[in-house]
């Protein structure tokens, strides 16, 4: 088991090192906002869904991210969208049951840092009651996960399920 996580985590850091050599392009980019690459707006674009609140799981989907990043070379517009238990990832740490690995926090912050949107479901929100100040910085709250995934999929974006 913790062969396992370990792996994951070299996984991760890989994609990571990958994503960090377009660093300057991520600087570049960065306030360009979502949609415009480096050449004028991205025709790539992913969403994937989080729906679950298990670490192993949600470090894949963070790990995917970052190998997405660096094979386009940040010209990518990448939406996680969390609802259900996957909310927890984007709850602060006095609120959220979970108490996820530095670790996870520090990924979430890196791949935002690299224009990655986490959405955080308000329907859920509602459900387990939570409000926006109950979430991180780095969520950004939208009416309903389920609804997000149809629109981007409708404005072209790849959806990815694990």
């Amino acid at each position: 088991m913790a062969e396992d996580k370990n792996h994951s985590r070299r996984r991760f850091l890989g994609g990571l090192v990958a994503a960090g050599a377009a660093s300057a392009v991520a600087v570049a980019a960065q306030g360009q906002g979502m949609g415009m690459g480096m050449m004028g707006p991205s025709k790539n674009k992913v969403v994937y869904q989080l729906n679950q609140s298990d670490p192993a799981y949600i470090l894949d989907i963070l790990h995917s991210a970052a190998v997405v990043l660096g094979h386009f070379n940040n010209d990518v517009d990448i939406v996680i969208d969390c609802f259900g238990p996957g909310i927890w990832l984007l709850v602060k740490a006095e609120k959220n049951h979970q108490h996820y690995s530095k670790f996870i926090q520090e990924q979430v912050s890196s791949l935002h840092m690299y224009g990655v949107v986490f959405d955080a479901c308000e329907q859920t929100m509602k459900t387990i009651k939570i409000g926006n100040e109950d979430l991180i910085s780095e969520a950004t709250p939208v009416f309903s996960g389920a609804v997000e995934l149809i629109t981007l999929q409708q404005k072209g974006y790849a959806y990815i399920a694990w």
